[in-house]
């Protein structure tokens, strides 16, 4: 029996849910409105601000609050199975908002080696600047985890499958971790998308995506957005009122269009994802295949109980003959596009020690298990056997042009 909530009615599917969203169908225009309107007018100071008081959700200056905002963030929140969802203009803005939120000087985090770049300069960043202290562990060895934690630990920040090489964690062992020492278990769940893990149910306190990736699904926004608990939510929305991360209502209206479709994407882009990792695996110009649907990633059993669409867009491969072997494929692709995100409905690849995780250092990426010559695929919608014919091709090409590197 379809469960039900008293004040929303019945608790309906995804795809349900991505498209009429959690809130009381009303008559009128089936789209969201575009407010175009930063500020906002009153007949009264009691009715300014009685507006006001309603923080993120009211229509009184749009660096507080918007209705084509609010809009999207209930539709975010619907998806997600959270009390409260914000938006900002970048998935890096919202993890920021969540450490400055819930970090002040002499603060501790634990955060994965393996976390995408931006987020190593953004804690970097706030250990030189806010005096913040933060230690990196090892998303392949949790049993060492533990010893991470001080008293002052705040924050322990994970990602699940983890940027680029698709590490698992186990979410509710992490959560299970980080209460036991006091702190938040913050999760950045952008390849994995809000429909294709729910970490808030697996024991999150707090998480955050790049809306640009998944959410958005077509290359043409930057957005982000962090989701939570209110009570965890207010000092985020308090942080986004004091910097004005806030994106434009345009681009909220752009992010809620692109959610209705969001389960039908990911699901396919997932699928593809699966069977183009399966045949590279077995492709004498591989050296090796990162993919948690595969049965021999070490993350498989636990991505198949947290990952409820699918194992994520992104495959990872090392190709035989290092990193000038991986640029030659790169070089060769030409349906496959050369570029640095993911998510979308056209397959992307990039090259991680030169885009998103250059910031680490040749040192850095040895150490977080990234090796240089690394190839991270972003699967699309495309037919299948149009990318795999793409993919294929490049491997040769690159097999001509590059001198196999000695085995050892």
């Amino acid at each position: 029996m379809t469960p039900s909530n008293p004040k929303r009615g019945p608790v309906r599917g995804v795809r349900t849910r991505a498209v009429h969203g959690t809130q009381p169908e009303r008559p009128g225009p089936s789209s969201t409105p575009i407010v175009h309107s930063a500020t906002f007018s009153f007949a009264s100071l009691d009715a300014l601000n009685a507006e006001q008081d309603k923080r993120a959700a009211s229509a009184f200056y749009q660096r507080h609050g918007h209705p084509t905002l609010r809009a999207t963030e209930e539709r975010l929140a619907g998806l997600e199975g959270a009390e409260m969802a914000l938006l900002f203009s970048s998935g890096v803005a919202a993890i920021g908002a969540v450490f400055m939120a819930h970090l002040k000087s002499g603060d501790h985090v634990v955060a994965l080696d393996q976390c995408y770049g931006g987020t190593h300069d953004l804690l970097n960043w706030g250990r030189e600047r806010f005096g913040w202290s933060v230690d990196f562990v090892d998303a392949r060895d949790p049993g060492s985890w533990g010893r991470a934690f001080t008293p002052r630990t705040r924050i322990f920040h994970i990602e699940s499958p983890t940027n680029p090489i698709l590490c698992v964690v186990d979410i509710p062992r992490a959560a299970e971790l980080a209460r036991a020492h006091g702190a938040l278990l913050t999760v950045d769940n952008t390849f994995a998308s809000p429909v294709g893990q729910q970490s808030l149910g697996l024991g999150a306190n707090l998480v955050m995506y790049s809306a640009t990736k998944s959410i958005g699904g077509h290359g043409d926004l930057l957005a982000g957005t962090a989701m939570g608990p209110q009570a965890h939510m207010e000092p985020v929305w308090r942080v986004r009122k004091v910097f004005g991360a806030v994106p434009d209502p345009a681009l909220a209206w752009q992010l809620e269009r692109s959610i209705k479709t969001l389960p039908l994407r990911v699901a396919a882009a997932n699928a593809s994802a699966l069977e183009l990792a399966g045949r590279l695996s077995g492709h004498p110009g591989i050296e090796q295949v990162l993919y948690p649907g595969l049965p021999s990633h070490p993350g498989h059993a636990v991505a198949a109980r947290q990952m409820s669409l699918g194992f994520g867009p992104v495959v990872a491969v090392e190709v035989r003959g290092g990193s000038a072997a991986a640029e030659a494929v790169v070089n060769a692709l030409q349906l496959v596009r050369h570029a640095p995100s993911l998510g979308g409905v056209d397959s992307l690849v990039s090259l991680p020690a030169h885009t998103s995780h250059v910031q680490l250092g040749v040192e850095g990426r040895k150490r977080a298990g990234i090796p240089e010559g690394l190839v991270r695929f972003s699967v699309g919608i495309e037919d299948i056997d149009d990318l795999w014919a793409d993919v294929d091709q490049a491997l040769a090409r690159a097999a001509t042009m590059t001198p196999e590197a000695p085995r050892v």
